[in-house]
């Protein structure tokens, strides 16, 4: 194993453990005496959430996969590690646990585009599911807090749920990446910290690195929007989109308060990490046209059976997924609508606002 750093060391003794059983009664943690592994730190939401741990002084140690960690990690400051490691090697990932003693482990890492998952789905299922990570946690830190991202993919989007998929709805996934992620979530709920997290499509502007993945479906959209010709949106298939402050924030409430938390059942440990308010693919492309000034004329509303491209039909996607984020909400705060979430990144300076050609912007 290669350190790109180091500068930082690792101590064998003295590591306060901040997640000794559930529901105990230790202080909240403090970042200074917290350290962080995030694998999948190269992937999309892993950038953004390691350059917020960092921020607040936790020590992270970021693995990648298939990314150079000194172009996708932030290894210039001094509270930041990179390390490239096979996600499915649980020899690998114990070693690097056993040398970096983690109080929190962060899992972001999977192959998460579900039309890539039926093409290679025993590579898909390998990594996915966190068998070699959790094997890995069992052996090196078993009482470290372990935080799983999940997706709102295992639900079937069959039939309408009231007020939406919940912690307790009934899971059954329609694809496979769907179907290793549940995997995952079974394996992960054999550790004794844990939480789960379901999250829905992530949004937000591009990423601040060298990533696997250059943009969201936020980037494809204003793409398809500035393009020549109409371009198909699903109007059927309903999700909560999230923003990926959001997300971060997120996680790190858990992280920062976990220590005193209390669970009654198993599905406790799992909350719906959407944002405010439900949107299908045109509805999503006209909300963003509104907000960014630019035409709704490529726009063409229509279902997935309906569309004769064959990139739509190389998996089975869930139709509403919607989720209830009441229990995220209680926990930390209200998420963003969509609205909200490309206002704060037009506030930023991190998309530029058009004028829309038709002079008028919905501000609903």
């Amino acid at each position: 194993l290669t350190w790109i750093s180091a500068s930082l060391q690792f101590p064998t003794t003295g590591r306060r453990d901040y997640y000794r059983g559930m529901g105990c009664n230790a202080s909240r943690s403090n970042p200074k005496d917290t350290r962080v592994l995030v694998t999948g730190g190269s992937g999309y939401l892993g950038q953004f959430l390691v350059d917020r741990l960092a921020a607040d002084g936790y020590t992270i140690l970021a693995t990648t996969h298939s990314h150079n960690p000194e172009l996708s990690v932030p290894v210039d400051k001094d509270n930041v590690e990179g390390l490239t490691v096979d996600g499915t090697d649980s020899k690998a990932l114990q070693e690097i646990m056993n040398q970096f003693k983690p109080s929190v482990i962060i899992n972001t890492m999977a192959i998460s585009s579900p039309a890539q998952c039926e093409k290679i789905k025993e590579k898909a299922e390998k990594l996915n599911s966190a068998k070699a990570f959790v094997d890995a946690v069992k052996k090196s830190n078993p009482l470290s807090l372990v935080i799983q991202i999940s997706t709102d993919q295992v639900y079937s989007g069959k039939g309408e749920v009231e007020g939406g998929y919940t912690n307790q709805s009934k899971t059954e996934p329609v694809n496979h990446y769907g179907r290793t992620k549940l995997m995952a979530e079974e394996n992960i709920a054999t550790l004794e910290n844990h939480i789960i997290l379901r999250s829905s499509g992530i949004y937000g502007p591009p990423p601040p690195r060298e990533c696997s993945k250059g943009g969201t479906f936020l980037q494809m959209t204003m793409k398809l929007l500035k393009g020549d010709s109409k371009s198909p949106f699903f109007s059927e298939e309903k999700r909560s989109h999230v923003y990926v402050r959001d997300c971060v924030s997120i996680i790190r409430h858990f992280v920062f308060t976990y220590p005193i938390m209390k669970f009654k059942e198993a599905s406790d440990r799992i909350f719906c990490m959407g944002g405010t308010g439900t949107w299908a693919r045109d509805q999503y492309a006209i909300v963003t046209a509104e907000e960014i000034g630019l035409s709704k004329e490529n726009i063409l509303p229509m279902t997935r059976e309906e569309c004769k491209f064959g990139w739509a039909h190389t998996f089975t996607s869930p139709a509403d997924i919607s989720m209830n984020v009441t229990r995220i909400t209680q926990q930390w705060s209200k998420p963003k609508t969509l609205r909200e979430g490309i206002r704060d990144m037009i506030e930023r300076g991190e998309i530029k606002r058009h004028v829309d050609p038709s002079g008028v912007n919905d501000e609903d």
